[in-house]
């Protein structure tokens, strides 16, 4: 596939029987865990004895991820250690944790008055990376929530089976960068792999340079087979105030050019970079009273003039840092607002939640900076949601294209590559790309409608970009943790909506919007159009991000089965699944090839319905599609089997294209075709021996809808013909043949 230029800113219980992840000795193989754990009924107890604590949401091993309910008391004459051993200590066995593994990080007390205790979870001694815990208490003392990544049930060994020195050798040969090193020495801890199994991990922190920035990565190497088990970059690309300059170079901070309270100096990067920086500190105050990135009234600096034509801006930790552009990609990137908050919204995010810089929620913490911009912005111009707000970049980005932008928080495939549909996201796609369902879910939330490109039909009611950003806060700052997923983000920014005090049309308003971007809810497969077999369909095209949908049947014995697209331009791609339709992470086949030729071969070969998808990569047109196959008895043609139906046939008002033939029927059988489902208006038409036509046929029911039938008996031995009309346009149609 060819790759193009990043775009890159930059940061009640369910009663199921848990899955026995078991324990890992020391050869690193898992064993069984206690039945009693197997069936969940620790947990299960541990609820019961919290009043019958509702269960809000579970990890795929069936431990909870969130609890509420009360859950127990926290004497407020405590001192906040006390206080937080004792909120810890109750609720710990939910998630099959010991109290006394929980360590107290940080303890925030919002504007209600509720205190969210934020634990960091240990294991051996050793910390659990991303393993936090977060537990909610009211003014009354009442545990009233319990959240987190946190979970435990596993005796994981803790004897590495490789030394530290081999981990730090794996680090910097999977690293990609020069003048590579690493800092410290590599730290013996747990991880979780993005797939959620617990792992024990060397961290080595790498350090360098790669395409003129600064590299440092926090690599995990498994302490058994010294395989990388994660990354996490902490270069995150996308009031007291300090401005440097890097004089063109790569060294930050640089020279001090202008500190708080002085005049401007002359230098339009440093001077507009400072205002930018005032911008967003009075952003956040005014909003949510927060002084600073750390909420405690610490600097904020940047660097600009960095490198030479240099077309990005980064947060690195402890400053913004900001190229000059290269006058054709962008221009000088401080001179943004959406770029200053972006960046100064990963630190806000950096010492908050925490969200790790990879995964799904590598794509939340980008979503949290678009998302702060765009806020921002919004608020300076009247609680605005016109399409400028959703823009980022825009004032900097591509200076000889009119309205052009880094990203489309409401229309994120605009840009060619940003995601905005869950399903497409996988465990390799780039954060600044993942972020784009999130980025859609608040847009469609503060501004209200459906999704911009059909991928569902949830009407979004709008509520605002204020109330919107102060529950989208709320969540990062209170419950979030740093191994959020889109599933929690979705279940966790209702309940922020709800700890805020909104109504429940509010609530639902917020789980309306991240259904409508395929999170969670009952989603309708899309609509696909049938294939005939070795019939081309020509001309086809579509814009960046969008796909289009169709379905092939193929009838027992049949071999030689291959989908192929062909010529054209642009950059289509081609996905076949069997039985459903595909999606970004699940299919059969998928070239991924650049360009418009790609071939599937199906070699397993199944009698049924096969889909194909394609999803344009980049604007594609005059692309051709056919699926082909060699019928039993080296025939052609849709081919009928008995009793395996047809599904999500569609047509146009006055087609008459679709047509099947059955496998030879035997004689004297009965024989009943039915069509069923879908919308419209479709009529069926069936013949023996040869195709019907709407003026000869053995039986046409002519029926309003879809829902109709024919029957033959005492059969001639022989093939039967079925086409369907459409009387109007009809679509999700099953077609079906028993004899």
């Amino acid at each position: 596939m060819a790759h193009r230029l990043l775009k890159t800113i930059g940061a009640a219980w369910l009663g199921v029987a848990l899955t026995a992840c078991g324990t890992q000795g020391s050869s690193g193989e898992e064993t069984q865990a206690p039945e009693q754990e197997k069936s969940g009924e620790d947990i299960q107890s541990t609820l019961n004895a919290l009043g019958g604590a509702q269960v809000l949401g579970v990890h795929a091993d069936g431990i909870p991820d969130s609890i509420r309910g009360e859950l127990g008391r926290v004497e407020r004459t405590l001192n906040t250690l006390d206080a937080s051993r004792q909120a810890v200590a109750g609720v710990a066995p939910a998630f099959r944790l010991n109290a006394d593994d929980m360590v107290l990080r940080k303890s925030n007390t919002d504007e209600q008055g509720n205190q969210h205790l934020r634990f960091t979870q240990t294991k051996n001694g050793l910390e659990v990376v991303g393993g936090e815990l977060v537990v909610h208490v009211r003014p009354d003392g009442t545990v009233f929530r319990a959240n987190g990544s946190a979970r435990d049930g596993l005796n994981v060994s803790a004897l590495p089976r490789i030394a530290a020195a081999s981990a730090r050798d794996a680090a910097l040969s999977s690293t990609v960068g020069t003048g590579l090193e690493v800092q410290g020495a590599p730290r013996l801890v747990y991880v979780r792999t993005e797939e959620g199994a617990l792992r024990l991990a060397y961290e080595v922190k790498v350090t360098g340079e790669n395409d003129l920035m600064p590299l440092r990565d926090r690599v995990y190497v498994s302490a058994q087979d010294g395989s990388i088990v994660l990354r996490a970059p902490e270069i995150h690309t996308a009031l007291n105030r300090k401005v440097y300059s890097a004089n063109n170079g790569t060294s930050t901070p640089g020279t001090l050019k202008r500190s708080e309270g002085q005049a401007a100096i002359g230098d339009s990067h440093v001077d507009m970079n400072y205002d930018m920086l005032g911008y967003t500190y009075d952003c956040y105050k005014v909003l949510f009273n927060r002084d600073s990135l750390n909420n405690a009234g610490t600097a904020l600096i940047s660097t600009v003039h960095y490198s030479r034509n240099y077309v990005n801006a980064y947060w690195d930790g402890t400053q913004m840092v900001y190229g000059d552009g290269d006058g054709v990609n962008s221009i000088e990137l401080g001179k943004d607002a959406d770029v200053t908050v972006h960046e100064l919204t990963h630190a806000v995010t950096e010492y908050e939640s925490n969200l790790t810089y990879s995964g799904q929620s590598g794509g939340l913490n980008e979503a949290m900076s678009d998302t702060f911009g765009a806020v921002c912005e919004s608020r300076v111009n009247g609680w605005s949601t016109a399409a400028d707000i959703w823009m980022v970049g825009e004032d900097v980005w591509t200076p000889g294209t009119p309205n052009d932008a880094l990203r489309y928080m409401d229309d994120p495939a605009k840009d060619g590559a940003s995601k905005d549909w869950a399903a497409n996201v996988t465990s390799g796609t780039d954060v600044h790309y993942s972020s784009g369902v999130p980025n859609l879910a608040f847009a469609l939330l503060s501004k209200g409608g459906v999704h911009p490109r059909g991928r569902s039909t949830i009407n979004v009611p709008a509520i605002g970009v204020e109330k919107a950003a102060r529950i989208w806060y709320k969540a990062n700052t209170d419950i979030y943790t740093a191994g959020t997923t889109f599933a929690q983000a979705k279940t966790w920014t209702i309940q922020a909506a709800s700890d805020l005090g909104y109504d429940q049309a509010t609530q639902d308003a917020v789980k309306a919007a991240w259904e409508a971007v395929g999170v969670g809810g009952t989603v309708t497969p899309p609509t696909s159009i049938p294939l005939t077999n070795g019939t081309a369909v020509t001309g086809l095209g579509d814009s960046s991000g969008n796909s289009k949908y169709y379905s092939l049947v193929v009838p027992a014995g049949a071999t030689a089965l291959t989908f192929t697209t062909t010529g054209g331009t642009g950059d289509v791609d081609l996905y076949v699944k069997f039985g459903a339709v595909p999606d970004a992470s699940t299919y059969d086949c998928r070239p991924y090839a650049s360009g418009n030729a790609e071939t599937c071969t199906i070699t397993n070969i199944q009698a049924g319905t096969y889909y194909v998808m394609l999803n344009a990569y980049s604007t594609y047109a005059n692309v051709t599609l056919k699926g082909s196959f060699t019928a039993p008895g080296g025939g052609g043609g849709n081919v009928l089997q008995n009793n395996v139906p047809v599904t999500g046939i569609s047509g146009a008002s006055g087609s008459f294209t679709n047509e099947w033939i059955t496998v030879d029927v035997p004689a004297n059988k009965t024989v009943t075709f039915s069509t069923a489902g879908g919308t419209g208006d479709a009529d069926m038409h069936v013949k023996f021996g040869s195709s019907p036509t709407t003026t000869s046929y053995d039986c046409r029911p002519y029926l309003s809808g879809n829902n109709e039938s024919c029957s033959i008996t005492k059969t001639t031995a022989g093939k039967y013909y079925v086409k369907i009309r459409g009387y109007s346009a009809y679509s999700g149609v099953t077609l079906k043949a028993i004899w």
